[in-house]
């Protein structure tokens, strides 16, 4: 169990050029480095095509505002202001729609050939995850929150992220935010 402060947190800009993410936890090895995994957060201020990441699950929800809406292959969706996140290939055409001002959106990615997972966003209710790789985060503007692991308990102040695994019980104050993934490793077959 490890904490990360907002601190570790880095802004990097898209791929398509057209705006910045806020990456909250990673497993790469160095700054900017390769990862298996990304946690991230960005500011959705107008209509725009997704930056493409071929061999990537996504998993996005809207942290703030009034909404985002998805157009993938003519479809709409709207991305989940609680509840499971949306997923989708990162190789999709996908462009995105804030439905306001001030839209926010959270955001889970995986390599597919070595990950599996899903993203929930609870507000103002406890929550309990469990897998191999756990990730909690509390946003910031949003009251603390308390997560209970075998290894213990913890405070997570807004823009903290705890990486655990095993079962994590999250509790928070009314009106707050929490960000829940679980992370399962791909088992590859025996040659």
């Amino acid at each position: 169990m490890r904490l990360l402060t907002s601190a570790v947190s880095r802004r990097i800009p898209w791929k398509n050029g057209r705006g910045f993410t806020l990456e909250i936890a990673t497993d790469a090895p160095a700054p900017g480095g390769d990862w298996t995994w990304r946690l991230s957060m960005a500011e959705v201020p107008s209509r725009a095509p997704f930056s493409v990441f071929p061999g990537i699950d996504r998993f996005i929800a809207c942290l703030t505002g009034p909404g985002l809406a998805l157009e993938r292959a003519g479809v709409r969706a709207i991305a989940p202001r609680e509840g499971d996140a949306l997923a989708f290939a990162g190789e999709e055409c996908v462009i995105g729609e804030p439905l306001g001002c001030g839209v926010r959106d959270v955001n889970l990615m995986l390599r597919r050939d070595l990950w599996r997972g899903r993203m929930t966003l609870a507000r103002g209710r406890p929550l309990e995850i469990e897998a191999p790789l756990v990730l909690v985060y509390a946003p910031p503007d949003h009251p603390a929150l308390r997560a209970a692991t075998a290894q213990g308990v913890c405070g997570l102040s807004a823009g903290e992220t705890l990486v655990a695994s095993g079962r994590v019980a999250i509790s928070g104050a009314p009106g707050g935010a929490a960000v829940a993934c679980e992370l399962t490793p791909v088992v590859r077959p025996a040659p």
